[in-house]
C-alpha cells in the first residue's frame, strides 16, 4: 500500500464517529454485579420496611401481619432513650472521626518523608486498621480493666489514683479512644496517597519563591488533600455511626446507657424485648440519618470531581 493511502485510511480510521454500542456493552457487563448488590441488599431494605409498619413480635405468632402504619416510628422518635441514643451515637461519631482526621493528617505528613526504618514504621502503623473490631473490643477491655490493666499499671506507677475507665463519665470517652486508635491508620493511609501524588515541582517552586514549611502546607498541601480528607471521613462518618461489635464487648451499651449507641439500641430492642417491628424502624431512621449527614460530604466529592474533570 503506498504511502498516501496508508494516510488516507489513516485519517479514515480518526474521523469514524465513536461506536454507540460501547455503552451498552458496558452495561451489560455490569448489570449481573448490580443485579447481585440489589438483590443482596435491596431485598432486606424492602423486607425491613415492610416489617417497620407492622406490630411484628417473634413472641407473638402471626403479629407479622398487623399493619401499625407509623405508630411504630412515632413511638421511637417520641422516646426519651432512642434520642439519648441519638446524641451518644453523635458525640461518639463526630468525637473519634475529627481526631483520627488530626491525628491521620499529622502521620501522613510525617511518614511522608524520607527517615530510617520508615518502611518498617508504615507497616506496623497498619496493624490496628486490619484487626477486627471484636478483637479490637476485648484487647481495650483488658487494657481498661480496673485491677490488672495496663492502663491503671502504667499510671500507678508514677504515683497516680486508679481511673474507672469505663464508668459513667469516662466509658464514651474511653469507647472513642478506642476507635481512634484503630481508625487513625486508615486516614493515614488515605492522606499518605493524596501526598505522594504531589508534584515536587510545585513544592520545589514554592520553597524557591520563598515559602516556608507553613505557608506551604497551607496553600499547596492542604488544598490538595481535601478531596482526600472529604473521601476518608465521609467512609469513617459512616462506619462510625454503624458501629456496633467493638463498643457492645467493651461496655455493652453502659454503664447506664451512656455508650448505647443507634445500633447497639436496636439490638437491644430485637433481641430482649423481640419487638421486631420496632427494631426495623429504628433501622430505617438509622439509614435516613446517615443519609442526612453524609449527603454534604458526598455532594462535595461529586462536585469536586465534576471540577477536576472540566
Amino acid at each position: 500500500m503506498s504511502a498516501e493511502a496508508t494516510a488516507v485510511a489513516g485519517r479514515a480510521v480518526r474521523s469514524r464517529p465513536p461506536s454507540r454500542l460501547a455503552p451498552r456493552s458496558a452495561f451489560w457487563f455490569i448489570l449481573p454485579a448490580a443485579a447481585t448488590l440489589l438483590l443482596v441488599f435491596g431485598w432486606p431494605l424492602v423486607f425491613a420496611m415492610k416489617a417497620s409498619f407492622t406490630g411484628w413480635s417473634l413472641v407473638m405468632p402471626g403479629s407479622d401481619q398487623d399493619f401499625v402504619g407509623w405508630q411504630n416510628y412515632l413511638d421511637i422518635l417520641n422516646s426519651a432513650d432512642y434520642r439519648q441514643t441519638v446524641l451518644v451515637t453523635l458525640i461518639y461519631t463526630f468525637s473519634a472521626v475529627s481526631c483520627e482526621l488530626v491525628l491521620g493528617t499529622s502521620l501522613a505528613l510525617l511518614l511522608n518523608t524520607a527517615f530510617f526504618w520508615r518502611g518498617p514504621i508504615r507497616s506496623m502503623m497498619m496493624i490496628p486498621m486490619v484487626m477486627t473490631p471484636a478483637v479490637v473490643g476485648i484487647f481495650w477491655k483488658l487494657l481498661y480493666d480496673q485491677q490488672n490493666g495496663v492502663f491503671n499499671w502504667a499510671i500507678t506507677r508514677v504515683g497516680l489514683p486508679r481511673v474507672q475507665w469505663l464508668s459513667l463519665h469516662m466509658a464514651l470517652p474511653s469507647a472513642v479512644l478506642m476507635d481512634v486508635w484503630q481508625a487513625t491508620p486508615f486516614f493515614m493511609l488515605v492522606l499518605l496517597a493524596g501526598l505522594q501524588t504531589i508534584d515536587e515541582n510545585l513544592l520545589g517552586a514554592a520553597r524557591v519563591d520563598g515559602a516556608g514549611g507553613w505557608q506551604v502546607f497551607r496553600y499547596i498541601t492542604l488544598p490538595h488533600l481535601a478531596p482526600y480528607m472529604m473521601i476518608a471521613a465521609a467512609f469513617r462518618v459512616i462506619a462510625a455511626m454503624g458501629d456496633f461489635d467493638k463498643i457492645y464487648l467493651l461496655t455493652g451499651g453502659g454503664p447506664g446507657n451512656a455508650t448505647t449507641t443507634i445500633s447497639i439500641y436496636a439490638y437491644l430492642t430485637g433481641f430482649s424485648t423481640f419487638d421486631m417491628g420496632h427494631t426495623t424502624a429504628i433501622a430505617w431512621i438509622f439509614v435516613l440519618v446517615v443519609l442526612v449527614i453524609s449527603a454534604p460530604l458526598l455532594w462535595f466529592l461529586f462536585r469536586t470531581a465534576r471540577a477536576d474533570r472540566h
